[in-house]
């Protein structure tokens, strides 16, 4: 403020040093003070004129001036979408040396060129006039997404802009790990890589879980097919999961994602194996077994299964005492009873009976069954197999002999018959052989005559051997039939009943009738000797013979 006090001083007296009130110094110092703001308001309303009028001389430079319009931009022949926004990406599924064509328009009075960025393979030349309107480009087109850019300038370097979104996919998706599982019996069970199981129908399940497509379109469904002899790649829903009917055999499942524009990805391989029959069984070996039995009895069965394989774990032999030889399970009270047992290489399986008092289940029936398993869980239960408890004792004939063949009737010669009994085993109690003949020649109305019966002491049979010796007469010619029975009243409970008489043939002559030959007889002058052993008719001992 001093300073400025003395400059209007000076100015007023340039020179000259004039002494002034201080009220002429205040009207001073108020007029310098309006005259400076009134040159900085000037000099601000100047600049702003100066703006206003450079805006209004640019404005009217460029009044004869477009900026290009682009109406059209497009790309040719998308499998999907139109490529206007990224959700409508414009998909391919083309190979590297194929050909794609980009398109374009605009309005300009004045175009200078067109170009194309960012799009796939090499960037192509700008479009000028003559313009082509497209870009053709062949090669190098590599999978991904791209977001191609038109760019339209005119000559005054207007510039307008377009993008398209496009993507190029032509790899499969890969596809998620399968889950398998099956009904087995009401219980849903999962399956394991190389499983033996036994069912028609499996379900598969959680292909879509983890599924990728590596950036590309994206799955859309998933595809299975049976190895070695399925009907080729069958369609599973976009859920991942599906019911698969299969067959038995040694299987290879494949399973494969499909995308959107049909790539198909690489497959996963699951091996199962299935198996829908029941094991075959071959039958039963089971020794005699007698009330004398007094050893451990051995039993046993082959079995085999032509797919999985027997499952000897599960494979079992039951038995039980029936008192009948009835029905399909023991009678006894005491039900099916389960036998430890045992397999060799071959499949047969051997369990061991031990002890059973056997004497006490004289004519009962050791019924015995098997349960088969194979490893798919396949089932086969054997029907009951009936077994008599026989009596230990069998007693029989070992031989019988006449001393000749022919006798003439009335004079007073006699046949001798030695005979011998045996038994299998000691024999304490007293029984009965009998001697009986009959006419060869008869019908079923005549009976046999006892001739003779030998009771045979208590404790006879201690050594197991008895010798009879028989003599009769005949009282009349013809060819006649004899027989020796031992225990003819079946009192003795034996082994076998089938084995309690021998049969013979001998002939009579009637005075000096001379004897021929006898009729069914070969001729022979020597004694012949036929046994019948058939166990359907009389075991018989014949003799023929010439008489003079």
């Amino acid at each position: 403020m001093h300073q400025l006090n003395a400059s209007i001083e000076a100015v007023v007296r340039p020179g000259l040093f004039v002494p002034m009130s201080k009220c002429a110094r205040m009207l001073v110092l108020f007029l310098g003070l309006f005259l400076f703001m009134n040159s900085q308001i000037n000099l601000i309303s100047s600049q702003e004129i100066f703006d206003l009028d450079r805006e209004k001389i640019q404005k009217n430079s460029t009044s004869s001036r477009s900026t290009p319009v682009i109406t059209g931009f497009s790309v040719s022949g998308p499998e999907l979408g139109d490529g206007t926004s990224p959700s409508s990406r414009a998909w391919f599924s083309l190979d590297e040396t194929d050909s794609i064509l980009f398109e374009w328009s605009a309005t300009d009075e004045n175009i200078d060129f067109a170009s194309l960025s960012n799009a796939p393979g090499e960037t192509p030349s700008p479009d000028v006039s003559p313009f082509n309107y497209e870009w053709e480009i062949n090669g190098g087109l590599d999978e991904g997404i791209y977001n191609p850019s038109l760019t339209v300038q005119d000559l005054d370097s207007n510039v307008a802009t377009s993008t398209l979104y496009i993507g190029i996919d032509r790899t499969g998706p890969t596809v998620g790990s399968p889950s398998l599982t099956y009904d087995n019996n009401g219980v849903i069970t999962t399956i394991s890589q190389d499983d033996w199981i036994s069912t028609n129908e499996i379900n598969v399940s959680n292909l879509n879980v983890g599924v990728t497509d590596n950036g590309g379109v994206g799955a859309d469904s998933y595809e299975y097919q049976i190895l070695p002899n399925g009907n080729g790649w069958q369609p599973i829903s976009s859920s991942g999961s599906s019911a698969i009917s299969v067959n038995s055999g040694e299987l290879i499942l494949q399973f494969r994602a499909v995308d959107l524009l049909g790539n198909q990805g690489d497959s996963v391989n699951f091996s199962l194996n299935v198996d829908n029959l029941n094991p075959n069984f071959h039958g039963w070996e089971i020794p005699e077994i007698t009330t004398s039995t007094v050893q451990n009895i051995e039993i046993s069965f082959m079995t085999s299964d032509v797919d999985s394989g027997i499952d000897s774990t599960n494979t079992i032999i039951e038995y039980g005492f029936d008192l009948d030889g009835s029905g399909d399970s023991p009678d006894d009270g005491n039900g099916w009873t389960t036998l430890p047992t045992s397999a060799d290489e071959s499949n047969t399986f051997s369990a061991i009976l031990s002890g059973i008092i056997w004497e006490l289940k004289e004519n009962q029936y050791l019924m015995l069954r098997a349960t088969i398993m194979d490893n798919a869980g396949n089932q086969k239960v054997t029907d009951p197999m009936l077994v008599t408890i026989l009596p230990g004792i069998d007693i029989s004939w070992d031989s019988t002999q006449l001393d000749r063949l022919i006798i003439r009737t009335g004079s007073g010669q006699v046949f001798t018959l030695s005979s011998t009994i045996i038994s299998n085993e000691p024999f304490m109690d007293s029984f009965d052989a009998t001697l009986q003949i009959a006419p060869a020649d008869r019908d079923s109305t005549v009976e046999w005559t006892t001739i003779s019966t030998e009771t045979i002491p208590i404790g006879s049979m201690t050594d197991l051997v008895h010798e009879i010796e028989w003599t009769f007469s005949l009282t009349s010619g013809g060819q006649w039939d004899v027989r020796v029975l031992v225990d003819s009243g079946n009192s003795i409970d034996e082994r076998d009943e089938g084995n309690n008489d021998r049969y013979l043939i001998v002939s009579g002559a009637d005075g000096e009738q001379v004897v021929g030959i006898v009729s069914g007889f070969m001729p022979s002058l020597f004694l012949s000797l036929i046994h019948i052993s058939e166990p359907t008719r009389p075991e018989r001992i014949g003799f023929g013979g010439l008489c003079v």
